[in-house]
């Protein structure tokens, strides 16, 4: 993760990630914005999103960690307090958009205030503690390819490249999935990184709070551990992934929704 988020400058670049192309999804809500939504944010309700505060120094540092679209919105609304319809005005598409993904980028933004602050240099240095167990790497060392795409894999980086192990053709298994889960949330695209099956993926990951569990009744450094995983497991899963829809990658490259 960086230190922070750096918005744009130039109002023309961040034009270019939602682009000028119309989304008809979002035609039939304008009529209902209320003068609220078209206005300014108010305090009150910054402190009802993310709580009392210096709000900024909590919420920018996460950007980072939200989809960059999204990111943009947070900072310009909330950071820089730019009308909900001049923000639309500067990326080429209607205020309802803007409203559509503000909501999802405060759903995001909401999750991680919930949860304790770690980095992951912080996972990759403690949970090894909990999780000694390795494995050959499942991208360049698969034991028993699962499917024609882990062997072409396994061949592929046989002979060195692998983005898994970095070569060193064995993983800390348990290490990779909880740290892909807090990246991501998502466990189809844990799997598709570690090239595993979404099923193990699944097993290991619940298996893994459960260890969690007893690990920080023992030693309190794992509990934000546990908590964090906790909450994903507590039906927060996909809550940071970002949804791309390949139907709509011509629109300007605004393929996320």
């Amino acid at each position: 993760m960086s230190t922070g988020y750096v918005i744009p400058i130039d109002p023309a670049e961040l034009a270019t990630r939602f682009a000028a192309a119309h989304d008809p999804r979002f035609d039939e809500e304008d009529d209902h914005l209320d003068e609220h939504e078209l206005g300014d944010v108010s305090e009150d309700e910054v402190e009802g999103l993310f709580g009392a505060g210096d709000y900024e120094s909590r919420v920018v540092p996460l950007l980072d960690r939200i989809p960059t679209r999204e990111a943009d919105l947070i900072y310009l609304y909330f950071i820089q307090r730019k009308r909900q319809a001049d923000i639309a005005t500067i990326f080429g598409v209607t205020q309802a958009a803007i409203s559509y993904r503000l909501d999802r980028g405060i759903k995001r933004i909401q999750f991680l205030l919930s949860i304790p602050p770690v980095t992951e240099d912080e996972l990759r240095a403690d949970l090894p503690d909990v999780f000694p167990s390795i494995t050959p790497c499942p991208r360049c060392r698969p034991s028993k390819p699962e499917s024609k795409e882990a062997k072409k894999e396994a061949v592929k980086y046989k002979d060195g490249g692998c983005p898994t192990c970095k070569d060193k053709h064995q993983i800390l298994i348990d290490v990779c999935i909880l740290v892909g889960m807090w990246t991501t949330t998502c466990q189809s695209e844990v799997a598709k990184t570690l090239n595993l099956t979404q099923g193990r993926v699944r097993h290991r990951f619940f298996k893994a709070v459960k260890t969690l569990e007893a690990a920080s009744e023992e030693n309190e450094k794992f509990e934000p551990y546990h908590k964090i995983f906790s909450e994903i497991a507590g039906k927060r899963f996909n809550i940071l992934r970002e949804v791309k829809l390949p139907q709509w990658a011509d629109r300007g490259g605004d393929a996320c929704f």
